[in-house]
């Protein structure tokens, strides 16, 4: 005859030969065996152990059920159920709240690095079984594509082979519209201060702008450039629905200054060309011209006194559900900020030196400070 035992597998001799069937998990004890032994499905309860973080990380039972959205009793109850099948006692209760004893001290470590392993897990395979066929939309900005597009694709080759990446190439502005119509997962904006609430966004990195030059034209230029300094000379700027002219005009319009442009050119690699070929100015995004000014063909200076500094930030579709799209996230995220680190996207903390195509670090003491918008 079996006997059930909530929670524990055990007899009450070694050689009575009465099995005990264990009510939480169904399995039925060895015939023989020598002393009880706790249910092992409850010892690796992945369910208890979130409660267990949960109660841990609020200190109290109730905060902790509400966060779980179960009732407090419930809680509880698997609570004690938890501590009876280690054997020991979790926490101690007190005016103050509830607090872990040393064994619950030492289980959080634990049950925390078991938890992420699950998660990993389970976002592993069902990346892997619904990646495969999927589009994944992502909209770059055109200043940044040159910079950012070739080792985001190489990073998604090697880490999330699955899906199909389809790339769109756009000002901010398109990529917002696009995101709003559903037309884009994921897109990478050029932000001046507060990000929309439409989407949900990440912040990724500050986009400090630069006044670019021929080579020969930038001694007459200081280092870093005052926004105040831009009226000494005739520019070649973007037009009005272009990122960077919007944030020139609000900074020229807050600090009461006056443009002075003289050719408006949507083109990036065109006024590129024009400034290495030795005419002009402009106000650029240091991935449009970063090729050039490795090369020497173009001079660069740090725009410094904006009141607005500028951000790139990752922002999602609302409806952007598909697993592929939280791994796509996390890589965009770790090519920025690789690229960043390696030196190879300037962030504001290298300058030209003396010579062409030469950088230098700027100092600590010398260098911009941006406040972050995120």
């Amino acid at each position: 005859m079996m006997r059930p035992v909530a929670g524990w597998h055990a007899g009450p001799t070694a050689d009575s030969g009465i099995a005990t069937l264990c009510t939480d998990c169904g399995l039925l004890a060895p015939r023989r065996h020598a002393l009880a032994r706790p249910c092992l499905r409850l010892t690796m309860d992945f369910r208890r152990l979130r409660y267990f973080v949960a109660v841990q990380e609020t200190g109290s039972f109730s905060q902790a059920a509400l966060r779980l959205h179960i009732v407090q009793s419930a809680l509880s109850t698997q609570i004690q159920k938890l501590e009876a099948s280690l054997g020991v006692q979790l926490f101690v209760r007190d005016a103050q709240g509830v607090h872990p004893t040393a064994a619950g001290t030492r289980l959080l470590a634990h049950a925390r690095d078991i938890l992420d392993r699950v998660a990993a897990a389970e976002r592993d395979v069902k990346v892997h079984a619904h990646a495969e066929g999927a589009v994944v939309r992502i909209g770059i900005p055109s200043s940044i594509s040159r910079m950012l597009t070739v080792p985001l694709l190489k990073a998604v080759e090697a880490a999330l082979p699955g899906p199909t990446l389809q790339v769109v190439e756009a000002l901010t502005a398109e990529l917002e519209a696009m995101l709003l119509q559903d037309k884009l997962d994921i897109a990478l904006l050029m932000v001046a201060g507060e990000p929309s609430s439409s989407f949900e966004t990440q912040h990724l990195r500050h986009e400090p702008l630069y006044l670019v030059v021929h080579p020969d034209a930038a001694p007459d230029w200081p280092a870093p450039v005052p926004m105040a300094a831009l009226d000494r000379n005739a520019l070649t700027l973007p037009t009005a629905r272009h990122g960077v002219r919007q944030v020139l005009t609000r900074e020229a319009a807050g600090q009461g200054l006056r443009l002075r442009i003289k050719h408006e050119l949507d083109s990036i690699p065109r006024t590129v060309q024009l400034i290495a070929g030795g005419a002009g100015a402009s106000v650029m995004l240091v991935s449009s011209f970063v090729e050039e000014w490795r090369a020497g063909l173009v001079a660069a200076r740090l725009l410094v006194d904006l009141r607005t500094p500028v951000t790139l930030q990752q922002a999602t579709a609302r409806g952007a559900t598909h697993p592929a799209v939280a791994e796509l996230r996390q890589l965009i995220q770790e090519t920025a900020q690789r690229l960043t680190a390696d030196g190879t996207w300037p962030d504001g903390s290298i300058e030209p030196g003396p010579g062409r195509g030469v950088v230098r670090r700027r100092r600590p003491t010398d260098r911009a400070r941006p406040t972050r918008q995120s």
